[in-house]
């Protein structure tokens, strides 16, 4: 994270019930991408920017790419402090850090993000800088932040049909994206996830899912790598990299 940044940092507090943990304790990753989300929508909210608000103006917010770092799984109950800054934007892209500390200011999880703008009838990306009045003081830039290459194995493990729900859906009438890592970790052995905690995980959105997609998850396991990758009608939807530890 960029230490010097003179972005505005929003802070809130969290704590995560029971229900959003796994058979081992485990915050469920998408639970940790859901409260972070909540922290960014809560501070564009302020500015009416936050993704209902987006909506009546006809545009949505959606992520291209994640990267997150777990240094300690939060824990059931643990009193937390979710803060977020907007570092940086170009014509397209539009920059976010995030980051879980405990309240003796111990760095828990970070999170790297890419958003962009689209216009939601025509499903096209719109300049970010232009069309929103304040950027809650990130610094306008000609670099294009770079993510892990994540590249599609030519082989597989395992590979399943996943059903999309009324519930998967959102704001912006596609498949909401912290759905992908539910599925990605239901596509693993349960002993394996038993065995197992996530260290760090890399994730890109190519192309979104909608109400009448019928996507193939896939799965490759090596050693404590595995690579989720989701096909509809033929073309790459999204493709993650998570990385694993021993517990």
């Amino acid at each position: 994270m960029d230490e010097t940044s003179k972005a505005e940092i929003f802070t809130e507090d969290a704590v995560f019930p029971f229900y959003l943990s796994n058979f081992t304790g485990d915050i469920k990753i998408s639970a940790l991408l859901d409260v972070m989300l909540l922290a960014s929508e809560d501070q564009l909210k302020q500015e009416d920017a936050d993704s209902v608000s987006m909506v009546d103006h006809g545009l949505g917010w959606v992520v291209t790419q994640y990267h997150m770092d777990i240094d300690k799984m939060p824990e059931v109950g643990q009193k937390l402090k979710v803060s977020t800054r907007a570092t940086s934007y170009n014509k397209f892209f539009f920059y976010r850090y995030f980051w879980i500390d405990d309240l003796d200011g111990n760095r828990l999880v970070t999170l790297q993000s890419a958003f962009v703008l689209i216009d939601i009838k025509e499903r096209k990306i719109v300049s970010a800088a232009y069309n929103l009045k304040y950027m809650f003081g990130s610094q306008a830039t000609n670099k294009i932040k770079l993510f892990a290459r994540l590249k599609e194995p030519t082989e597989y493990d395992a590979k399943s049909i996943q059903h999309i729900g009324y519930y998967n859906i959102d704001v912006n009438r596609h498949v909401n994206n912290t759905y992908y890592f539910d599925w990605m970790v239901d596509s693993l052995d349960i002993d394996f996830i038993a065995e197992h905690r996530i260290k760090s995980m890399d994730i890109k959105y190519d192309k979104e899912l909608n109400l009448h997609s019928k996507p193939e998850m896939y799965v490759k396991t090596d050693d404590l790598m595995t690579t989720h990758w989701i096909r509809n009608d033929d073309k790459l939807n999204a493709i993650a990299q998570i990385y694993w530890e021993n517990k």
